[in-house]
């Protein structure tokens, strides 16, 4: 449908003017959502069409290693396909995800048909930071061509660069959002973004929370799903923490616990979630 084709369920030809009757009702999330592939996590996070997720954590505690392990995991069991824009990552993402994948079959066909990776690499060393808008311009294409259902945006302060001076950060982050989650309605598509906490929401060894990202509380005010990774001294455990669910079916607030294999970055979910 074209941008100015207005709907015939709409009263006096204004678009998105409704009688109740006639109102679009969005059917049960629970309905909707998928499995991470891994039936302990499921218990507190699962993912579906629209869905806005931030993720944060400490520095070396694993999220964009955990995130990985989960798009192998929904490609191998729902077949789902991905969009990543990554820059600190993409020089060595496939050698990354090839260890993840691990003895799976098929992984071939995930690089070629399943995975799509949109290059940071500046064309001039005078080319302006990338914006969020052109960011999700080119999801909007590799959703168009290569039916892109999952998004993952990592990390966040690559993107903050391109913040204008005169504006205060938490405009700009409560500005960014607002289109993040136009973008995940618009197109009914998941989104995961990355972002990392402000020093002030790690000190003393705390465990981070969502109110301590990049200065602004729109991170958990805007967010249907936020999760928190904690990984003590870097070590092999590390605990997924859900902070936060909006829609009932999506998953729950609690913990679940992980080994991580060093080797080979692959998280394996130990027993079940654990429930606040």
């Amino acid at each position: 449908m074209t941008d100015n084709v207005i709907p015939l369920m709409c009263r006096h030809n204004q678009a998105g003017y409704y009688s109740l009757a006639d109102l679009p009702q969005r059917g049960s999330i629970a309905d909707d959502c998928i499995g991470t592939g891994w039936d302990e996590l499921d218990e507190i996070w699962r993912l579906y069409p629209g869905q806005f997720n931030v993720v944060t954590g400490l520095a070396g505690s694993g999220k964009s290693t955990f995130l990985l392990n989960v798009i192998c995991n929904l490609a191998e069991k729902h077949g789902t396909n991905s969009f990543l824009y990554v820059p600190e990552n993409e020089g060595h993402i496939r050698q990354k995800l090839e260890l993840i994948w691990g003895v799976r079959r098929g992984f071939e066909e995930f690089c070629q048909s399943q995975c799509f990776v949109q290059s940071s690499t500046p064309v001039a060393y005078s080319d302006k930071p990338h914006t969020l808008s052109w960011v999700l311009d080119m999801a909007v294409k590799a959703i168009e061509n290569d039916q892109c259902d999952l998004l993952l945006i990592d990390p966040w302060n690559e993107i903050e660069r391109a913040k204008p001076k005169e504006m205060l950060m938490t405009d700009y982050i409560g500005q960014c959002l607002m289109y993040l989650k136009q973008f995940c309605r618009a197109y009914n598509v998941a989104v995961i973004m990355v972002a990392h906490p402000t020093k002030a929401g790690v000190e003393k060894g705390k465990i981070p929370s969502l109110a301590d990202i990049e200065s602004s509380m729109n991170w958990f005010n805007k967010c249907d799903n936020g999760l928190i990774l904690h990984r003590p001294d870097h070590g092999s455990s590390c605990q997924v923490i859900s902070a936060k669910v909006r829609e009932i079916g999506a998953g729950r607030r609690g913990v679940c616990h992980f080994m991580v294999d060093p080797e080979n970055g692959q998280f394996t979910p130990q027993l079940g979630a654990v429930m606040p």
